[in-house]
C-alpha cells in the first residue's frame, strides 16, 4: 500500500523535517515542494492501517510539522484497470526538479484518463488517488519545461476538470548570515 503525505511545516523547518523523515521507517522518499504544501512524501506499508500508524506515530512527533494530508494510492484493479499497456501505472517516487500535477477528474473519467496518460511522453508515472484529487501525475522536468506539458498535454485531456501543481525543488538553507537586501542587485 502506498500513500502520499503532504506536509505543511513551520517557517525555517524544512531542512530539519526532511532529515527526520529520512530516518523514519516506511518513508520511501520525501522532497521539498513549492505550492500549497512544503514537503511531499511517499509512504509505503503492507496496508492502509500501517500507513496511518506511520503518520500518526512518526510524522506527528516531528518538530516543525504543522499539518499533514494523506492521499492513499488506489490499486488499479479497483477502478477496472486490469489489462493492457496501462494496467499498472507507476507510482511516482518524488524527485527534485519535477512537477507533480494533481488532477480532479470528471465522474467516470479515470480509466480513460489513465489510458490516455500512458500515451503522453514526458510523464514518469501516475497514480490514482483517494482524496481531494483523483490522479497524481509526475512530470520529470523543472517548471520551465513542465509548464507547457501540463498546459498543452495534461489539461487538455478529456475528463480533466482542474489541476493543481506542486513544483519540487532542491532546497538547502544557506549558512551565510545575510540581511534581507544582500541578494538584491
Amino acid at each position: 500500500m502506498d500513500a502520499y503525505v503532504y506536509l505543511q511545516v513551520q517557517p525555517g523547518s524544512v531542512p530539519s523535517v526532511l532529515t527526520q523523515l529520512a530516518a523514519r521507517q516506511g518513508v520511501r522518499r520525501a522532497v521539498t515542494v513549492v505550492g500549497e504544501w512544503d514537503i511531499m512524501a511517499l509512504v509505503e506499508a503492507p496496508d492502509f492501517a500501517q500507513v496511518a500508524r506511520v503518520i500518526l506515530a512518526q510524522f506527528h512527533h516531528i518538530d516543525g510539522i504543522v499539518r499533514t494530508y494523506t492521499a492513499p494510492v488506489v490499486p488499479p484493479d479497483r477502478i477496472g484497470i486490469t489489462g493492457g499497456a496501462f494496467a499498472a501505472p507507476a507510482v511516482p517516487v518524488p524527485i527534485s526538479d519535477a512537477c507533480y500535477v494533481h488532477v480532479k477528474a470528471a465522474a467516470g473519467a479515470i480509466e480513460g484518463l489513465v489510458e490516455r496518460l500512458s500515451e503522453v511522453e514526458d510523464i514518469s508515472g501516475y497514480a490514482v488517488l483517494g482524496g481531494a484529487y483523483d490522479l497524481l501525475i509526475a512530470v520529470p522536468h523543472p517548471w520551465e519545461v513542465a509548464s507547457s506539458i501540463i498546459i498543452d498535454r495534461i489539461q487538455t485531456l478529456p475528463g480533466v476538470l482542474s489541476t493543481t501543481t506542486l513544483v519540487s525543488v532542491n532546497f538547502e538553507e544557506s549558512d551565510e548570515d545575510r540581511d534581507q537586501f544582500s541578494s538584491w542587485s
